[in-house]
């Protein structure tokens, strides 16, 4: 066999093992990086049941940042099918934050679909727990830091319970993992199956009046001593809510003009009605 035989023979098969190496090391490299990044942080760090945070063995650490993680835009009783926008904000000494949520029934499995919003992004981990968390980074703006996406509510929930689990790191924007602390917090509602309003059986017995408004309206409960109010516009945004007792004005002149719809429960009931406010 000549030198030039041996030379395409054995060496070549070697420099295609050295590329694969090199490929395999690249693959590895990008994966360590990817477990690092904070545009994609793993799933399962809410603090849930059976989660941890991103303050973990491995990860985040270090810090001593002092603050607090809290989600607004979702009222106590929620009903089945509506979406609600929620606004979740960290307010902190912090410099960058980031965050994760997910929504869970009372057996720990996944109530409602999340939607992502502008600087979020919406997964599935192998469990089927749903879960939204930052696309990027933030920094902090006069100690705050918010993101805004859509929560739909689900059609039942065990035990009728569903429970908001959310983290946001608090960082100090030095581009690695020390330095940083986790704020953790959770927030139950109660999932209400909504009714129709024009099943006879199922319609509270209530007044209300007028349905075109400019300063307030009433609400009459008819049959029930004690009621309450949910107040959405046409985008299904709630924008006000109060328990009712017997006769109740509700003022309206600070809400902008156009259709909202009235929702009031009594007795396991349900009265929907569109007024207009103009």
């Amino acid at each position: 066999m000549s030198i030039v035989a041996i030379h395409q023979t054995y060496c070549f098969p070697m420099k295609r093992q050295q590329y694969f190496l090199f490929v395999f090391l690249l693959a590895v490299v990008a994966a360590f990086n990817s477990a690092y990044n904070p545009s994609n942080p793993p799933t399962g760090r809410t603090g849930a049941p059976g989660e941890l945070t991103c303050q973990a063995s491995g990860c985040h650490g270090g810090g001593t940042f002092t603050g607090t993680v809290n989600i607004s835009g979702v009222p106590d009783t929620v009903f089945a099918g509506q979406s609600y926008p929620i606004t979740l904000t960290q307010a902190s000494n912090a410099e960058v934050g980031g965050f994760q949520l997910t929504a869970l029934d009372n057996a720990n499995m996944r109530a409602g679909t999340l939607q992502q919003g502008s600087g979020s992004n919406v997964t599935t981990s192998f469990n089927g727990r749903q879960y939204v968390r930052q696309s990027f980074p933030k920094d902090l703006t006069g100690g705050n830091v918010s993101w805004t996406f859509n929560w739909t509510a689900p059609n039942s929930a065990a035990g009728n319970r569903i429970t908001f689990y959310f983290s946001s790191l608090a960082a100090n924007g030095n581009g690695g993992s020390s330095g940083d602390n986790v704020l953790v917090n959770n927030r139950p509602v109660t999932l209400t199956t909504m009714v129709s309003a024009f099943d006879p059986q199922n319609e509270a017995k209530v007044s209300i009046t007028p349905t075109l408004v400019s300063e307030a309206f009433r609400i009459e409960l008819l049959e029930s001593a004690t009621g309450y109010l949910h107040l959405f516009d046409h985008q299904g945004r709630l924008v006000r809510e109060q328990p009712l007792n017997g006769l109740s004005t509700i003022p309206v002149a600070d809400l902008p003009k156009g259709i909202y719809i009235v929702r009031v429960q009594a007795e396991g009931k349900l009265k929907s009605e569109r007024i207009v406010v103009q």
